[in-house]
């Protein structure tokens, strides 16, 4: 009687711990639909708000999506027990074991499809399933086949195929999401090397605004719908439940993991390198998943063709006697123009101060089109005409990944020849890392870096003391002056207001090396965002533009608030130096880009899209300098700085400057001659191949050589 008792008591705990369960996950779906309904409707009510055929058919599938779902929730146990072991639900669920990748692939496809530029054949819902299943056979069965391994992994993990199946269809649609508001944050997609970011990235996501349009809101839904369905329906299982088949699940799970952490290399390798310029189209059209997976190989750097220590320490030679770059055909021009280099390195001033600014999101959109708007937008900088050298600095990342651009000018390395979507603060400095810092400071320069945010950002507390800054200024040891906000940042006129304190609190003898990263054009640009700010820019065209209107009023604060930097500097004995760029190009309304760019960015060539990668530079000095307008890469800057300021240069940066006469601009995925000529990377002429392969050599012997790393070339004094 006793266990009788016992026994009926624990049949109740669990009956009631079942019914707490069922109860939490009913929440917890209902919060979630509701959560998307939410967005659709918020997203529809302020962006969309036109009825026509093609938006009915939306409404309808999304309504039809949420009774389905509801009916599934509430009823699905009930319509399962009915039919419960009858021949139908036993073929059915071998069924859906084999359609589940296939139906997560198309789910999956379909968001990604909606994801970044717009494309006509995917505005109806009839297009956006074609397209999604419109692929090259070898594509369509790699993807298959990925989906198919997760699959197996996840059965092994969890025992019953229903949570499997509703697992890999929520985790995917999550990745899917995650490149989909990649692509509304900053306009380039998610990439597997941006998983290194997520910590700053993380930092911001909360500047920005979450919708869901009514195309995007269709796979979402239905693919609720797909994991309550198995959740209800799907009743295979993988054995039953016991230690003896825990132990031997997990022993083959160990076995797949351990094989594929030893073949997954050379398994990609065999496969065709997916191509990172322009990758959401590759994602539609050759698979998200696929092309993801693909992208793992580029966590791993090659050496690059020809790469050896010798060859380094030849290439060294080489730049030592004055012979690299120089072809036969250049030999007498450039014979002619070391001599006038050398004539006017007889005046040069060497600056006391040198400021250098990388400001956030600063961008001359008036010199890449006509823009309508009652105020010209950065007035000052572009009326500067004297002692200064100027033009568009091209960068290597747009809309986001502020550090690859500083990266470039601070250490002289091109992204070019490291991984798309990398950033190498977090993956991939080493102690010390050569580059301005460390050869102003071998120079007797005291090295201040400074930024109005936090330390952590892209990592950099941890990267500015090895690349051998002095001092590091954050939001955090800021003090309490100097933190006007526009917006929710520190203003780029009390930025520059602490960058004038800290000149005026050296001492009289001291150099003066300081590093500024901006914060105050950063996005979200949107009228939530504003927190009072009103834009003084206001655009005459058919269509509103809030953000553009937004931005562009602050990039012209950041004109105005340069002038007066400028203006205290003329004023100033010492001679300084002040250099000021941008580090990419701001995320903002697409149409607005496309007016000036003359078509949608996505859909630009090779060549027309290297615009989109282009910012402002001003370097300007308080004393006598030539004047000077050309176009150069972010890589160039500093060895660039420190040939206008007649310091010493490392073998290296003489080799840049040398390469820069050749090959001005290293541009994403092509390169620019010194005649305007534009190559692809994987099209150069031999010349120019052998110079980038010279190149990639060099950097990687600064970056990831383990052993021999040929000091002498890279810093002052070794």
């Amino acid at each position: 009687m006793k266990n009788t008792k016992e026994n009926t008591d624990l049949n109740m705990g669990r009956a009631k711990n079942d019914r707490w369960k069922k109860i939490l996950g009913i929440i917890l779906n209902i919060a979630l639909l509701l959560l998307i309904d939410g967005l659709l409707v918020y997203t529809f009510i302020n962006e969309e708000n036109r009825i026509y055929k093609g938006t009915i058919i939306k409404i309808l599938l999304i309504v039809t999506g949420n009774i389905l779902f509801l009916v599934l929730l509430f009823w699905g146990e009930k319509i399962c027990s009915a039919i419960k072991n009858t021949t139908f639900l036993r073929i059915a669920d071998v069924i859906l074991l084999l359609v589940t990748p296939g139906i997560v692939f198309m789910l999956v496809q379909m968001v990604t499809w909606v994801s970044g530029y717009k494309n006509k054949a995917v505005s109806t819902f009839k297009g956006l399933v074609k397209m999604s299943l419109l692929m090259e056979q070898p594509y369509l069965r790699l993807n298959l086949i990925i989906y198919a391994i997760f699959f197996i992994i996840l059965i092994i993990l969890f025992r019953k195929i229903n949570i499997a199946s509703s697992a890999l269809c929520y985790l995917f649609i999550i990745l899917a999401m995650v490149n989909y508001y990649v692509m509304e944050f900053r306009g380039e997609p998610f990439q597997l090397l941006d998983i290194v970011g997520m910590g700053t990235a993380a930092e911001v996501v909360g500047e920005y605004s979450f919708k869901i349009k009514l195309m995007l809101g269709i796979p979402l839904i239905y693919a609720l719908v797909f994991g309550e369905f198995v959740l209800k329906f799907q009743k295979l299982e993988l054995g039953k439940k016991s230690r003896k088949n825990t132990a031997a699940r997990f022993g083959v799970l160990a076995v797949i993991v351990i094989t594929l952490c030893f073949t997954i290399r050379p398994i990609l390798q065999k496969l065709d390198a997916v191509t990172l310029w322009q990758i959401n189209r590759i994602y539609k059209e050759q698979g998200y998943i696929s092309s993801l997976v693909k992208e793992i190989r580029y966590f791993y750097i090659e050496q690059p063709e020809g790469y050896s220590v010798g060859k380094t320490v030849e290439l060294a030679q080489e730049i030592e006697d004055g012979e690299n770059i120089v072809s036969e055909t250049d030999k007498s021009e450039s014979e002619e123009s070391v001599d006038n280099t050398a004539a006017d390195t007889s005046e040069t001033v060497t600056p006391k101060n040198i400021i250098l600014i990388m400001n956030e999101s600063l961008t001359d959109f008036e010199n890449v089109g006509e823009i309508k708007s009652n105020v010209e937008i950065l007035p000052y900088i572009r009326s500067l005409n004297k002692n200064v050298k100027h033009g568009q600095l091209h960068v290597p990342t747009f809309g986001a990944g502020t550090a690859r651009s500083e990266y470039e000018a601070l250490t002289g390395n091109s992204m070019s020849f490291l991984p798309s979507g990398s950033v190498p603060y977090q993956l991939y400095v080493r102690d010390p890392e050569y580059g301005l810092a460390d050869i102003l400071k071998s120079q007797g320069y005291y090295t201040i870096a400074m930024h109005p945010n936090k330390a952590h950002n892209w990592n950099r507390a941890s990267v500015y003391p090895c690349m051998g800054f002095d001092e590091f200024i954050s939001l955090e040891n800021w003090g309490e002056e100097h933190r006007e906000l526009l917006r929710n940042y520190v203003s780029d006129k009390a930025t520059f207001e602490k960058i004038i304190s800290l000149y005026e609190e050296k001492d009289a003898d001291e150099k003066l090396f300081t590093f500024c990263v901006t914060m105050q054009n950063h996005g979200g640009y949107t009228v939530e965002d504003r927190a009072g700010f009103e834009p003084t820019v206001k655009l005459g065209y058919d269509t509103e533009y809030p953000l553009a209107e937004t931005y562009l009023s602050l990039a012209r604060e950041s004109d105005s608030a340069f002038k007066e930097l400028l203006e205290y500097f003329e004023k100033v004995d010492e001679p300084t130096m002040i250099v000021m760029f941008g580090d990419h190009w701001p995320k903002i309304e697409e149409e607005f880009m496309a007016k000036l760019l003359g078509g949608n960015r996505q859909s630009l060539g090779l060549v027309e899209s290297q615009q989109s990668y282009t910012t402002p530079y001003v370097i300007w000095t308080n004393y006598p300098s030539e004047t000077v307008e050309e176009d150069f890469s972010a890589n160039y800057l500093g060895s660039y700085m420190l040939q206008l300021a007649g310091l010493e240069m490392p073998g290296y940066n003489q080799f840049l400057m040398n390469l820069k006469e050749q090959l001005p601009i290293i541009g994403v995925g092509a390169v620019c001659d010194k005649d305007g000529n534009w190559y692809a990377n994987d099209a150069l002429p031999d010349d120019y191949k052998k110079l980038m392969t010279d190149y990639n050599i060099l950097e990687y012997n600064n970056q990831f050589e383990k052993k021999d790393v040929i000091e002498s070339l890279f810093t002052i004094g070794n």
